[in-house]
């Protein structure tokens, strides 16, 4: 059975896939996205970096392994299907409070095979 803070990571992804702008309303307003030595605070930062990266580069993110979860914190190993072909293999770490996510990091391994 998952747990609240799964669902919620769950459902990023899902929206993610869909190219649904909605993802954003799964970020806490004082959220923090950290990625690629870049630190992107506050809905309205966060909101700027996911507009510019689904136009520019369409993410589709799937499973490369089972969710890892303790409590309030997930772990994600995946795969980013990019709009020009390329796959992108990732870890991200998300912390979710009251079903929103508070902290998102995210850790880009290499350009999949």
């Amino acid at each position: 059975m998952k747990n609240e803070a799964e669902k919620t990571v769950l459902e990023y992804f899902a929206r993610m896939r869909a190219g649904d702008k909605s993802v954003l309303d799964l970020f806490h307003d004082d959220a923090v996205l950290n990625g690629l030595g870049a630190r992107q605070s506050g809905k309205d930062a966060i909101r700027e970096f996911y507009l510019s990266v689904m136009e520019r580069a369409g993410p589709s993110p799937r499973s490369a392994g089972p969710l890892l979860s303790e409590g309030s914190r997930v772990a994600a190993e995946i795969l980013i299907d990019l709009s020009d072909e390329r796959v992108i293999h990732a870890v991200d770490l998300f912390v979710v409070e009251e079903g929103r996510i508070k902290s998102l990091t995210y850790f880009i391994c290499t350009e999949a095979e």
